[in-house]
Formats: C-alpha cells, structure tokens, sequence
C-alpha cells in the first residue's frame, strides 16, 4: 500500500504514478472488484481511461463521468465549440488507440455500457470545470465509500505516465465530497449520446460491398482527371475554340472563383456564344452543377437565324440545361 509517513508518524495514502506497482490505474482497478459504483470528475477523458483498468470496469453496476468543456465563456455557442473539442479528443485518443489495438479490442463492451446506461456522461459548462476525483462505493457496507482526489484525468497517461499527487480520503470528507459531486452533476448537461456516437463510428462492422468501395475510392484517388485533361480530351466545345477564346474562357473562370461570379464583355464578333458554350460545357459536365440559360425572347423572335444557330449548337447539352426563353 503506497502509504508515506511523516517524522511525526502521521500516514497519508497517496497514489503519483512514481511507483512501479502503484498507479492509479492499479488503484482503480482494484476498486472495480470490491465497487458497486464509480464517480468521475475529469478535466479530459479518453478511451485509454478505460480500456487501461481491462475488464475490471465492467464488474461496477454504474460508472459516471463528469467532465470539462474546456472552454472558458459560457454560451451556448461556447458550449457546443466545447462539446466539438471534447468529441474531437475522444476521437483522437481512438485513432491513437488503434496504433496498439487495431481491432479496439475492450471498445465494443464499452459502447454496449453506454447503451444500456451504465456509463452515463455529463459535462458541465457553468464554470470552466477542470476537478479531478475518483468516488468508489463500495459493494458492501462494511467497505463503505472512498475518494481519490488529485491531478490526475481519466486518460491512460493521467493514471499511468504523469507524475500526480493524488491523495485517498475516507469517512465523513467523502460524504462532503460526494455531496459536492452530486451539485455539480445535476447542474452538468447530458453528452452521453454524442460520446456513445463518436466511439460507434470506430467500432460499427462494415460490409464487403463498404470496404470495396473503399479500395476502389483510395485507389482511384490518385487517378482522378484533372481539369486540363478533361478540356483536351473530352471536352467537345474545347476542341474548337480559337487560342483567343480558350484565353477569354480561362480568364472567365479565374475570376469567377476569386469573386464569385463573372462577366463576359468581349466586343461583337469575337464569338462571346462558343465561350458561354465552353462554360456550360464546363459546368455541366465536369462538374456537374445544373445550368439556369436566361435569353430574351425578343432576340430569338427577331433573329431567326441566330436563334436556330444558338438552339443547334445547345443541342447536345439539352438535356442537362434549365431553358429559360
């Protein structure tokens, strides 16, 4: 037992992760077996948390954490950017799990604990909340309740690697603490679902049709046809555009993507409608938007050969335009 005792010959129980033997995580581990429950206040909680006490955690009848946001402001918009930073790191301690446990080994049974509530999770938002504590209940009276309370989070390096202070309380400062634990659940705001929805993404089986497409979209990734490729090659407005025109139409495109939106303004007779078809061409085709063609009805009226010309030439692209006369 990692007791220290003073010149004075008083004892203080206190678990800092210095000993080979003694780290919280041995201390939590133990308490899983003789525990009906468990009360966590963390600053941050990761996978490793749990997966570094094994099987152990499921021997308790309820397991909560409670946890910061860590985000100093107190909107509701502040929340939900903290709620963002809370699921990010759970997810970055998954991809980091994964380096040692490719088949997450330990994290179906706890996606199956939150289901069925007996890992529930809160985080509270009133105040930066940055506590640390470990409330055992113990399964039997006569072992009663016991706290850990110190630096150290519910993450595999917070109860194995970092050098903590954590201190063992019993007795009556347990009842106190316990009492303060249960003002600040009841004032915390239920994240359980977004917890349990960010740990199935990691653990959800795929089918074979899922992987291959996978494959297919990793292997194809490097393949994809460029822009370029697709004006010189499949694109049957390019192919005959003068140099002038292909000019004007690159021209058009740069400006439309750094101002959202462009004019064509080129004098009469420089054949503004190939550039236009070039775009649509563009547009449709390549990239696959749908294309609104706005041309006044007195211009097809009036002049019949243009308008047949104009008509003949969006033959091939009919399908795929919105006409609007």
């Amino acid at each position: 037992m990692p007791k220290r005792t003073s010149k004075t010959g008083s004892e203080l129980f206190i678990v800092d992760n210095s000993d080979d033997d003694w780290k919280v995580q041995r201390y939590l581990h133990d308490w899983c077996q003789l525990s009906r429950a468990i009360d966590v206040a963390t600053g941050y909680f990761e996978i490793g948390g749990l997966l570094g006490l094994k099987d152990e955690w499921q021997k308790d009848d309820e397991i909560r954490i409670l946890m910061g946001d860590e985000v100093s402001q107190r909107t509701r918009k502040a929340f939900a950017e903290g709620l963002g930073r809370v699921k990010s790191r759970l997810d970055g301690s998954l991809e980091k799990e994964k380096e040692q446990n490719d088949f997450l080994n330990g994290v179906p049974a706890i996606v199956e604990a939150i289901r069925a509530g007996k890992i529930r999770c809160r985080v509270y938002r009133k105040d930066k909340f940055h506590a640390k504590a470990y409330i055992t209940h113990g399964r039997q009276e006569v072992v009663g309740s016991f706290a850990l309370f110190g630096p150290s989070n519910l993450t595999l390096p917070g109860i194995t690697e970092n050098v903590e202070l954590n201190v063992q309380i019993s007795g009556t400062p347990v009842t106190v603490l316990q009492e303060w634990y249960e003002e600040h659940w009841d004032a915390a705001e239920d994240v359980t679902e977004e917890i349990l929805r960010v740990i199935e993404r990691h653990t959800r089986e795929y089918l074979p049709f899922d992987v291959y497409a996978k494959a297919l979209q990793e292997y194809f990734r490097a393949h994809e046809m460029t822009t370029t490729e697709w004006e010189r090659q499949h694109s049957k407005i390019y192919q005959i555009l003068a140099k002038y025109q292909c000019d004007a139409f690159h021209n058009l495109m740069k400006k439309a993507q750094r101002y959202n939106g462009a004019f064509l303004c080129d004098g009469v007779g420089l054949r503004k409608m190939f550039v236009a078809l070039m775009l649509i061409e563009r547009l449709v085709s390549h990239n696959r938007k749908d294309v609104a063609l706005f041309v006044p009805k007195a211009v097809l009226c009036s002049q019949r050969t243009r308008g047949h010309a104009i008509r003949s030439s969006l033959d091939t692209l009919r399908s795929c335009l919105r006409v609007v006369a």
